[in-house]
């Protein structure tokens, strides 16, 4: 496919991918404006009850991400070894019924179920990522992959400023209610468009408990046979260990280090994250033509601690939200990248095994930082925590590159096969 052939065309010839590209769009969506919901509502219910606001956000990642580190790998074995369409219809069914019941839970004196039900729904949610990263070279080809991998990228980011927006609207507009009812009709049109998509079915020889367990060591053999792959993955997991800061505090952070109202500025905070996410998912194909895909992978765990440091900086309100801008044109640029290498370099039977490793990263530093949040809460102030935390990500993009031998690997070759 040429370089030059732009996101609508794309989209016109592949109905597969479209079919796949509306689903998870409209399921992110829920997943965002319910994401929005849930911290505010803890930010809310704790500061009522005189505790700790960013201790109850934090706990309520945890609740979130302690799903996906024990059912992420789960989730990646049985996408490779099921029907990915009846996983797909019925995870978005059972999402829309958990989240249809946020409201009436809400009404309880105690947080616990609110926490319980987060925890379900991201438990629920692991398996869309690695069946959806698993499909695309099965519907558009390898060759094809990039410029798909752009496309949900910047897709992705979208859906951050509309869900962003959305939030903003419905809280303005009605209450913390209508964004959970939102959330669930958004989980059931999801489903709804994956209900005609045809995805591979991979059949297993064997059944039962023990061989999904041999199937989800058989990826973690692969990744540690593969340095590439271990740097791409071992990176992810890093990078959310000190990003995962970054969320829990952002109520409080606006609130005290910025001095804004974070029901107004939160929701902006990722509609500025979002516009820059877009346009990092579009120039994602481009910058992995310009500096080769694998040093783009290496040069982003470089810049990204950079920009989190700055915010620590004493930031009004507008130079914020730039910086936000940056930081998500950043991120969903290196996304691009990341999906392509793991695409092209894991066999397509090992691919949801691999993908479904990333979920569970992502959560497993998601809670250690929110748990590092959550005994800290109230004796560091937001902005040195950025800062702290920045600082702390340098050292450590700085160390892998001199340790593990997979980072220099990606870094000298050249593209595998051309955006």
């Amino acid at each position: 496919m040429s370089a030059s052939t732009s996101p609508l065309a794309f989209l016109r010839e592949e109905a597969g991918y479209r079919r796949l590209w509306v689903a998870t769009a409209t399921s992110e969506l829920g997943s965002i404006v319910a994401r929005v919901a849930f911290l505010l509502l803890v930010n809310e219910r704790a500061l009522r009850a005189g505790g700790a606001p960013e201790s109850a956000a934090a706990l309520m990642l945890m609740a979130e991400t302690l799903a996906m580190v024990v059912f992420g790998p789960v989730a990646g074995g049985l996408v490779d070894r099921f029907d990915r369409r009846r996983l797909l219809i019925g995870s978005n069914c059972l999402q829309a019924a958990l989240a249809a019941s946020v409201p009436f839970v809400a009404r309880l004196e105690t947080q616990w179920p609110i926490y319980a039900l987060a925890m379900a729904i991201s438990a629920v949610s692991t398996v869309f990522p690695p069946a959806r990263q698993s499909a695309i070279p099965d519907l558009v080809g390898l060759e094809r992959a990039p410029i798909a991998n752009s496309i949900s990228s910047s897709t992705t980011s979208f859906v951050i400023v509309v869900g962003a927006a959305a939030a903003a609207v419905l809280l303005g507009a009605f209450d913390k209610d209508a964004c959970f009812f939102t959330t669930t009709v958004a989980f059931l049109l999801a489903a709804l468009a994956i209900a005609g998509l045809a995805l591979p079915r991979h059949l297993a020889d064997e059944h039962g408990l023990r061989a999904l367990l041999r199937d989800i060591e058989a990826g973690f053999a692969h990744v540690r046979r593969a340095p590439p792959i271990a740097y791409v993955v071992l990176c992810y997991f890093v990078s959310f260990l000190f990003i995962g800061l970054w969320l829990p505090i952002m109520p409080e952070y606006l609130r005290r280090h910025v001095g804004v109202d974070p029901d107004v500025w939160l929701p902006r905070t990722y509609l500025a994250f979002g516009i820059g996410g877009i346009a990092g998912g579009l120039l994602g194909p481009w910058i992995g033509r310009r500096l080769r895909v694998g040093r783009a992978v290496v040069l982003t765990f470089f810049l990204e601690p950079v920009l989190m440091a700055t915010y620590g900086l004493p930031w009004s309100v507008w130079p914020l939200m730039s910086l936000s801008f940056a930081w998500g044109l950043l991120a969903f640029a290196y996304f691009v990248q990341e999906h392509t290498v793991l695409q092209q370099d894991v066999p397509a039977g090992l691919r949801g095994r691999v993908f479904g490793m990333l979920p569970p990263l992502q959560a497993l530093g998601t809670l250690v930082a929110s748990a590092l949040v959550w005994w800290e809460a109230g004796r560091i102030p937001p902005g040195h925590v950025m800062l702290y935390a920045g600082v702390g990500y340098m050292a450590a993009s700085a160390t892998f590159l001199l340790l593990f031998r997979g980072g220099r690997q990606l870094w000298r070759r050249p593209n595998l096969v051309e955006a």
